[in-house]
């Protein structure tokens, strides 16, 4: 189902992009695949927005959207009869975004929706990669979404059209008579790029200090046993109920980069490799890193736990993550680590409203 489709993304469990590459484009899409999944809480809905399409859906037959039929057979046949088509759209900072299809099941909802340089507008903003920055919800006007989670499908060059899949959940059923999907802001010409991590300045021991987490993921994320005591969760109070951790303090935060990445620290103690770094200010952007290491045989593996926190420097924050390998190392250089370092590109802020009804079955 479209809804275990998510639920295997929440998880990073996804098909290769390489799979997922060869599929669409077999298929006739011939665009990139790249997946990123992310999650964030909404509290309330967004202010009204400047640009706002009100419309009204009627469900048609899908077929003669070739591209978009094409892309939803290859997630999922099953859902190719469930999905309501509702092609309705909005434009704003010369950007076009459609909502091209909704499947609503009690408090969670699945969509599908496109962006597309304005026709006219004399830009070339959606050529590729794209992210839609933490910045979209559904409403029924008594309801809102409080978590969601994204991903980039394809870029269809023949249409000029970057897909994604959105799925929302709230705290109660979604009402259908009267939907509104919004997106606030998007990121444009993302890019990657692979470079080596030097591990020659690691150090032996370090000074740590205590941060309160805003996240963190990895194999090892239930199972904090398996930590050594340095690095298993500092539990949240009463005053403030987020859990901690303790970091590498090796470098001040005032001296990192605010537009770019910057190793922070490298260290190994007590088992575990640990590799920090600062993602600049990511309040208009999205650098995140993807490390590897690797053995003198060629092995290469993620890291077991990854924290992330926010740090101030006086009216801005960075965003910071440290990267932790349970590893029995004796000599460093018999690893090497490379990483995918992946750029935001440019900051668009719509917003982009569509309001639709989803008509009965």
């Amino acid at each position: 189902m479209f809804r275990e489709i998510y639920k295997n993304a929440y998880d990073k469990i996804t098909p290769p992009p390489e799979l997922v590459a060869d599929t669409i484009s077999k298929a006739g899409a011939g665009g990139r695949v790249s997946v990123r999944h992310r999650f964030a809480v909404r509290s309330s809905l967004a202010a009204a927005a400047a640009v706002l399409c009100l419309v009204m859906a009627v469900p048609v037959c899908a077929a003669h959207i070739p591209a978009f039929y094409q892309i939803v057979e290859f997630i999922s046949p099953a859902i190719a009869d469930r999905l309501v088509p509702i092609e309705k759209s909005c434009t704003s900072k010369g950007i076009t975004m459609q909502v091209e299809a909704i499947d609503i099941e009690g408090n969670e909802a699945d969509i599908i929706l496109s962006l597309q340089d304005a026709e006219g507008s004399g830009q070339d903003l959606v050529h590729g990669v794209m992210d839609l920055n933490d910045s979209y919800g559904l409403s029924d006007y008594t309801n809102d979404s409080v978590i969601g989670g994204c991903r980039f499908l394809t870029y269809e060059e023949a249409e000029d059209k970057a897909y994604f899949q959105v799925m929302v959940q709230a705290d109660s059923a979604f009402q259908s008579d009267k939907l509104q999907f919004w997106v606030n802001s998007v990121l444009c010409n993302k890019y990657e790029e692979t470079k080596d991590v030097d591990l020659s300045g690691i150090v032996r021991e370090a000074k740590t200090k205590a941060v309160m987490l805003s996240g963190g993921g990895g194999l090892l994320l239930l199972e904090e046993e398996k930590l050594p005591d340095s690095l298993k969760e500092i539990p949240g109070t009463q005053e403030d109920p987020r859990s901690g951790a303790n970091v590498l303090d090796l470098m001040s935060v005032s001296d990192c980069a605010a537009d770019d990445f910057t190793v922070t620290g490298i260290a190994y103690m007590d088992g575990a490799l640990r590799v920090q770094v600062c993602m600049g200010d990511n309040l208009e952007s999205d650098r995140h890193v993807e490390l590897f290491l690797r053995d003198r045989d060629g092995n290469e593996r993620y890291e077991d736990r990854s924290v992330s926190w926010d740090e101030m420097v006086g009216d801005t924050r960075y965003q910071m993550y440290e990267y932790w390998f349970l590893e029995d190392i004796t000599d460093i250089a018999d690893y090497s680590m490379y990483g995918i370092f992946h750029y935001s590109g440019d900051f668009v802020e719509g917003p982009w409203h569509v309001t639709f009804r989803v008509e009965g079955d």
